[in-house]
């Protein structure tokens, strides 16, 4: 009976706990989302901490990131409103094109063009309500503008307190489970951060990478609108499953001003530098794992669900968290006993821990100091037992 109720107890505070995250899930986003991006940027942290120490290499990271991130922010959106207008003017031309000039061959176009409005009346509609225009008004664009960068401060500024103070939180989050289990639980969660961490970096590493080589070439050979196809590759190439195709038919559409085989060229350029960035950045350079296919898919379905088109984006990175903690869950299950660890390998994690602690304020280092002076203590004498 007692077992019955501790399960049960587990039960409904799992569903609990689940049903209160779904209830606030804007919230919710936005703390996962701060730790995510503290897992991204968690390596290169670590990197500099030796030599920056803390508090520098956090300057460093986020700084320079928060930099990068205004620079393209700038190149992408200059003459951005320019190209809306333009691909505004190139779309009533082709609707005038093909509502006036019907294929009399072709019993599709007839069948569509005795039931489309007037070309006149289309072409005045977006005459006099530019698309700029439009997105101002359904933005509401002071009071969204002011919500979104909000919330983007709040992410960062949780990012670097995540960042800061990892160890601690993971300590006090440890406290809660019996001290056997903490060693594996611990260990369950530094391979999810380590995971999610890399295939965010990688996703917004491709995506940046896209944007900024289509939009290259597409100025390069005079595109109309060479920054929109660009920007919607990177932004499109997110979508599970079908984000190179979607792409690449952004890219055809605006080569197709130009002609058919412009645009045929164009889409098929960008699915190749999408595909070509995907095995070049988070296969070899970055090393980012690739998430289940149907996980991602059952992921998409419940994002979409709770949070819109835009849930999409996040099918494929929480897949990947969701699928290293399944799998080192049934990897702690089979496994009937962990091997002895030789005396190198434990001198080799006390002197790892002796230099973090040299990184530490003195306040913080002088209680666990002594543990790791006790602990080398006994590896010595185990040492010296070892060798009688």
């Amino acid at each position: 009976m007692r077992r019955v109720a501790i399960a049960a107890a587990i039960s409904l505070a799992t569903l609990m706990v689940a049903a209160l995250l779904w209830r606030f899930r804007g919230s919710a986003l936005l703390f996962v989302m701060s730790l995510a991006i503290a897992a991204a940027v968690r390596p290169l942290i670590d990197r500099l901490e030796p030599r920056l120490r803390r508090t520098g290499a956090l300057l460093v990271t986020y700084v320079t990131g928060l930099a990068l991130t205004g620079v393209f922010v700038a190149v992408v959106s200059h003459g951005f409103w320019r190209e809306i207008d333009l691909a505004a003017e190139h779309a009533a031309a082709a609707y005038d094109a093909f509502a006036t000039h019907p294929d009399p061959g072709s019993p599709l176009r007839r069948f569509l063009f005795g039931r489309l409005p007037p070309a006149a009346s289309f072409y005045r509609t977006l005459g006099a309500a530019r698309p700029a225009l439009l997105f101002d008004q359904a933005l509401g664009f002071t009071r969204n503008a002011i919500d979104l960068l909000a919330q983007l401060v709040i992410t960062i500024a949780l990012s670097a307190y995540w960042s800061s103070s990892h160890e601690a939180f993971e300590r006090l989050w440890l406290l809660l489970l019996p001290a056997p289990q903490r060693p594996r639980v611990r260990e369950v969660g530094r391979a999810i951060e380590q995971a999610v961490g890399r295939h965010l970096a990688s996703e917004a590493a491709q995506s940046a990478l896209t944007v900024l080589i289509l939009a290259v070439i597409f100025h390069w050979v005079r595109l109309p609108t060479p920054m929109l196809p660009a920007l919607a590759a990177g932004l499109l190439r997110l979508v599970p499953f079908f984000g190179a195709p979607l792409a690449g038919a952004c890219a055809f559409l605006a080569g197709w001003p130009i002609g058919l085989p412009a645009g045929a060229l164009a889409g098929v350029f960008t699915v190749l530098v999408v595909g070509a960035l995907d095995r070049a950045v988070a296969r070899h350079l970055l090393l980012a794992r690739r998430p289940s296919p149907t996980l991602t898919l059952f992921l998409a379905v419940v994002f979409i669900d709770g949070f819109g088109p835009w849930g999409l984006l996040f099918a494929s990175t929480a897949a990947v968290g969701l699928q290293v903690l399944v799998e080192r869950l049934m990897a702690m299950r089979s496994r009937r006993a962990r091997p002895a660890e030789s005396l190198e390998t434990i001198d080799e994690r006390l002197a790892r821990a002796q230099r973090r602690l040299s990184l530490l304020p003195p306040v913080e280092a002088a209680p666990l100091a002594g543990v790791v002076a006790h602990l080398q203590a006994l590896s010595a004498e185990a040492r010296r037992a070892a060798s009688r």
